[in-house]
């Protein structure tokens, strides 16, 4: 207990003064009496006790003495010592990632982590407070905040990203934030350690809180199929990660029917293989192990029968200019013969080129000079439709010689010269097209930049279009080449359950938190993908936390006694009631 203004304790003369003045003030009354004998008695009693006397007929001399000694109290400012933050900007970094889910004694290192920030939010005085979310990049939740209950509601909103924590740029965020500024940076995470902080200025007082503890964790490091001879097959990975003995269920399960069921057991640190031998031919599977263990979000993994479509088969005699761009951007080209194209191409996208609709065969595929009934001069200016293949494509400035009529789909057009299609895309034989109406060497397209990007996000449209279109990690926002009549997509889990919509026109895709397998519907159209955890978040690592820079040592971290002089106000406001009962007593007296 102190006092921040003690000279203040001086005013005290002024209550003595205000005293003196009741004691000696001259008070007359004009009474009559019949004799002076009873006067006589009543004189020497109140000579006897005349100070009692006075105090007794006084009560607005203790209203205001009152008064004057809580404003003296108010002025003087008493304080005592209160636990209390270190720092006028408190900066707090809380990881996401998917290790944080890991469970000790039936609470989660996240909600642990949570607890102790709204602990420590409790010990905030008149302070700023920042909130940054580690995941693969930084968010800022919040920026130098005072109002404690949204501060509250923050915290309270903050839910597992699952993705890969970059810590390091967190703590950057961080440290940047808390440049020219008395601030103090708590970190909460799981395996932070001292040397991770040596970029941080040595004046910033930081506690880093890594929750939870060594833990036991079996992971299911991959699950993988393949198909040979018509049968399919697949492996799994599967690793004891604890310091001992380990039981493992392994089941291949699709629309919770049970495929395939084996137990596994592990050693301490063990890694093994196992082969399921014969799996059904369905669309998805999923690998699970049941396990005792603290961490179960790598417990599964999502497989799916879908060929990747990472190959491009060139039917016929095709412009040399689309081979050379399709090989730029990454594609694996085969060349095969008109004979063969009715055979399995099931694992890629198919070109074709001056062959009549009626020979395509039925997979997605890019075709050129479908009928060569009529070839036309092109002499008007070049106009697209605002569509995803076009972006970042400035078509409208090609030099296109001459184009091909007699086409005789229906395929919407998306680029034309007055009445002329130079360029459709749409769904031919059920399966996506973009079909191109000029042959590519007469014109200067594969001169400009923006020839292999039309390729690349052509092809990315075909292949999307087939019923399972990727891997995600947790979070991850891709941009698909999308139509206007596809531009709406709905997320669902594998239960069925929405999770989310899109407008792809207007925003990228952005794949759920949680690892698993969803699918979307659009135009009534069910295609499935496939959430899977980074390979770093497959185990749970743990670091002892640590305390760094501090300026006192305390047992909780950044810790101190900080003043609390919030007294001052209740004193004023005590005074000033009590003058509202010293005026009503005043009022009350010159009444009667």
């Amino acid at each position: 207990m102190g006092l921040l203004n003690p000279i203040f304790l001086l005013l005290a003369f002024l209550i003595a003064a205000v005293f003196v003045f009741y004691m000696f003030r001259k008070r007359y009354e004009n009474k009559k009496i019949p004799s002076n004998i009873l006067w006589e008695q009543v004189m020497n009693e109140w000579q006897a006790s005349p100070w009692i006397d006075k105090l007794q007929r006084n009560l607005l001399l203790f209203l205001q003495l009152l008064i004057l000694f809580l404003l003296m109290l108010a002025l003087v400012r008493p304080y005592w010592m209160a636990k209390g933050i270190v720092g006028d900007h408190i900066i707090i970094v809380i990881d996401t990632s998917a290790s944080m889910s890991a469970l000790h004694d039936g609470l989660s290192r996240f909600d642990e982590a949570k607890r102790e920030i709204s602990t420590i939010i409790k010990d905030i005085g008149n302070q700023e407070v920042t909130i940054i979310a580690a995941g693969s990049a930084p968010t800022l939740l919040i920026n130098k905040e005072t109002n404690i209950e949204k501060i509250h509601n923050v915290v309270d909103e903050i839910n597992l990203s699952y993705e890969y924590s970059d810590m390091d740029k967190a703590i950057r965020l961080a440290n940047s934030l808390a440049v020219n500024e008395e601030s103090s940076l708590f970190i909460f995470s799981d395996s932070v350690k001292k040397e991770d902080l040596k970029d941080i200025s040595e004046t910033t007082p930081i506690s880093v809180f890594n929750m939870g503890k060594d833990g036991e964790n079996v992971s299911l490091k991959s699950f993988g199929i393949g198909e040979k001879d018509h049968i399919i097959t697949g492996i799994s990975v599967i690793e004891n990660q604890s310091n001992e003995q380990k039981t493992a269920i392994l089941q291949i399960n699709s629309n919770e029917n049970i495929l395939f069921e084996e137990k596994v057991e592990l050693a301490p640190g063990e890694q093994k293989f196992v082969r399921i031998p014969k799996l059904p031919a369905i669309d998805y599977y999923k690998a699970i192990i049941y396990v005792e263990d603290d961490y179960s979000v790598d417990n599964a993994l999502i497989a799916i029968n879908q060929p990747s479509l990472s190959k491009v088969y060139l039917v016929g005699d095709i412009s040399p200019f689309i081979m050379k761009g399709l090989e730029n951007i990454g594609y694996e080209t085969i060349q095969i013969k008109e004979a063969d194209i009715n055979t399995d191409l099931s694992d890629g996208i198919v070109v074709v080129e001056n062959l009549p609709m009626k020979k395509w065969p039925k997979r997605p595929l890019l075709a050129i000079t479908p009928n060569k009934v009529k070839e036309i001069r092109i002499q008007s200016e070049i106009k697209t439709e605002k569509d995803p293949v076009f972006q970042y494509v400035n078509f409208n400035n090609t030099y296109v010689q001459s184009a091909f009529t007699g086409n005789e789909n229906n395929i919407p057009v998306i680029a034309s010269s007055a009445d002329i299609p130079l360029i459709q895309k749409g769904t031919a034989n059920g399966f996506s097209a973009i079909v191109i109406q000029f042959s590519i060497e007469k014109s200067d397209w594969p001169l400009q930049t923006g020839f292999p990007i039309f390729l690349y996000q052509s092809f990315q449209w075909l292949a999307s279009n087939e019923d399972f279109f990727g891997f995600f990690l947790p979070g991850e926002k891709r941009w698909l080449n999308i139509d206007a009549e596809n531009k709406n997509w709905k997320v669902f889990n594998e239960k069925g359950k929405f999770i989310d919509s899109f407008n792809l026109l207007e925003e990228s895709f952005t794949a759920p938190h949680r690892p698993g397998l969803y699918q979307t519907v659009v135009n009534e159209k069910t295609t499935y993908f496939a959430v899977n955890l980074d390979d770093r978040e497959k185990m749970i690592p743990y670091s002892s936390p640590f305390s760094i820079n501090q300026p006192k040592q305390h047992s909780d971290h950044n810790s101190v006694n900080r003043i609390y002089d919030g007294l001052w106000f209740w004193f004023v406001f005590i005074a000033l009631i009590i003058l509202f009962i010293e005026w009503e007593v005043m009022r009350r007296g010159t009444r009667v």
